[in-house]
């Protein structure tokens, strides 16, 4: 992401609160200036004061209480002011760090599980939050030292050209060489902050996926081999780490080289050969003294900010990258809802290949609504992607494909997600309660429906079992359910949903025997008056299914009922004969 890219992002946020950051700005404009340069001339006309009654120190009090009463009130607005930015800074950082985390989330949820399957979570999830940090990061650096410096420094200039030109030319010089000295060090710090930012990322999408992957590493007791794999990653992070650090340091060093030549010497140097040959009063070397130390302090800080922006905005480009991945699924421009009527699913001339690896060419098939199918054939045959074709979750490359006559590529997503239900192989759950689980097929479903879902998948008794019940956390991924209740919770999730077309992917493959026949049941009633899809290794439970698709490298090889395809003595008999257990093996 580009500097231009990143401010067009932030921009949209900003705009939201334009006012609110206005203010924040306007009050910090005043603030600082104000209490580093009020304070010197606070000061001077004390000295002033103290001089002209050397004699009569008892009578000073009179002239004085203006002055202390202008004190106090300069104290008190500074600290309404500052107080007011603060609270104005408690709202509109909040505000903006979630309108941006929310939209991050938002471009990236939407993406296809193809996205997914070639990133690592966890790396999303730190751009997210390296995103939403490094905004306030550049708010602090922008809001606090640099702007009010910028303010500081003009009315400082003109502040000493009216005591003596001399002192302006002198801060202007010194202003110069230091924003130079940063601007030159600063470019170079950004792309090691990047450089350092994208090691980062992935350093911690590498420890995520180890981690989520514990059981894995518990059972082969692989810690040593996961700390060796995270080596490389860790030692590029420290390297580019260390030389963002390094690289500030240098620039330090010249920040105190410039400063001893400039302010130290010159500057004061200069007040000192004015008020020996009597061109300036001692109440104004006390002012521009006072001053100068006021104004160098603000511009190392915003010296010293300015590599701390440039990391920042490193950062926050190489985290704001996520905005610019493209969504290869998405609604295309007037796309209308999906309107089933009786379920017919059509594939016409469909091409698709992943990555290079051609699938399907020219792919025709025709399930009729309402129909139940079957679908079987070895690994790689490529049933999995035929159902992922059928919920969009991969653009197609050539052809169409239509439900009820309606071309799914211009329909919304949500309404053909919402009309399908599927039950997969391997069902992963939200690290939630079993009830919010079980509800995710219908958002809004009563308690009662929840329930009687529940007991059609059978889960309803060992949910009462589980201490807590249905509000009982499944743990991450489902990690504290067997494979077995996994897959019941699934299918309580499908029942609710009642969608007209039902996927089932080897959806009884992690149920005892016992259980899949009570579950064989629930599904029988589930798929009446539905369009139906079963991918099944274990060909036994495709014999109530009015047709069978055998698929073989992506084509359909054969199609008809059980009793059909054993006549025709081809592909899916040997199947037939072949299979070990129950199941069918990955290969001939």
């Amino acid at each position: 992401m580009t500097y231009r890219e990143l401010f067009r992002f932030l921009g949209k946020f900003v705009a939201k609160q334009k006012w609110r950051f206005f203010f924040v700005y306007l009050l910090d404009s005043i603030a600082w200036p104000f209490e580093a340069l009020v304070w010197p001339w606070i000061l001077s006309r004390f000295v002033a004061l103290f001089i002209s009654f050397e004699s009569d120190r008892q009578g000073a009090w009179q002239a004085l209480q203006p002055l202390v009463f202008f004190g106090i009130g300069a104290y008190l607005f500074i600290e309404l002011v500052s107080r007011l930015q603060g609270f104005l800074i408690g709202k509109a950082i909040p505000k903006i760090q979630a309108d941006i985390r929310m939209s991050m989330f938002e471009h990236v949820e939407r993406h296809s599980p193809r996205y997914f399957n070639e990133r690592f979570a966890g790396s999303l999830a730190n751009k997210i939050s390296d995103m939403t940090t490094q905004v306030e990061q550049i708010a602090q650096q922008l809001f606090w030292p640099i702007l009010p410096a910028l303010v500081i420094c003009v009315a400082a200039t003109v502040i000493f050209w009216s005591i003596n030109p001399i002192f302006a030319y002198c801060l202007g010089a010194w202003i110069i060489i230091h924003l130079s000295i940063v601007l030159k060090f600063s470019r170079k710090i950004d792309v090691y902050a990047t450089e350092h930012e994208e090691v980062k990322s992935t350093l911690s999408g590498r420890i995520v996926d180890s981690l989520t992957n514990n059981f894995a590493v518990n059972l082969f007791h692989r810690f040593k081999y996961e700390q060796t794999q995270l080596f490389p990653h860790q030692e590029k992070e420290e390297i580019a780490n260390r030389k963002t650090r390094i690289y500030t340091e240098k620039m330090l060093c010249f920040f105190s080289l410039i400063f001893l030549v400039t302010n130290f010497l010159l500057i004061n140097g200069a007040l000192v050969y004015l008020w020996l040959h009597d061109q300036i009063s001692t109440p104004h070397v006390v002012q521009v003294f006072n001053s100068m130390w006021s104004i160098t302090s603000s511009v190392l800080m915003a010296g010293n900010a300015l590599p701390r922006l440039f990391s920042a905005f490193g950062a926050a480009k190489q985290a704001g990258s996520l905005m610019l991945d493209p969504q290869d699924i998405h609604d295309v421009p007037h796309a209308k809802p999906l309107q089933i009527h009786s379920g017919e699913i059509i594939f016409k001339n469909v091409s698709f290949r992943y990555s290079e690896k051609e699938l399907f060419t020219d792919k025709q098939v025709h399930i009729r609504g309402g129909e139940k199918v079957g679908i079987v054939g070895y690994t790689g045959a490529g049933k999995s992607t035929f159902i992922n074709l059928i919920l969009r979750f991969f653009p197609i490359h050539k052809g169409s494909i239509f439900i009820d006559n309606q071309d799914i590529a211009f329909v919304t997503l949500e309404s053909l997600r919402q009309s399908i239900a599927v039950i997969p192989q391997d069902p992963v759950l939200f690290h939630r309660t079993l009830r919010e689980n079980i509800a995710y097929g219908k958002i809004d479903a009563t308690e009662e429906e929840i329930i009687h879902a529940a007991k059609l998948a059978h889960c309803d008794e060992f949910i009462r079992n589980i201490p807590g019940g249905y509000e009982a956390k499944v743990g991450e991924r489902g990690t504290k359910l067997s494979g077995g209740e996994k897959q019941r919770i699934a299918i309580a999730r499908a029942i609710l949903a009642n969608a007209p077309i039902l996927i089932l992917d080897e959806a009884t493959s992690s149920l005892d025997s016992v259980t899949e026949r009570y579950i064989q049941d629930s599904l029988t009633t589930l798929m009446q008056n539905k369009t139906a899809i079963v991918i099944a290794h274990r060909l036994s439970t495709l014999l109530r299914m009015d047709r069978i698709l055998v698929f073989e490298q992506g084509r359909v090889a054969e199609e008809g009922s059980h009793e059909e395809l054993l006549q025709k003595k081809q592909l899916y008999f040997r199947m037939w004969n072949m299979q070990v257990g129950g199941f069918l093996p990955d290969t001939l």
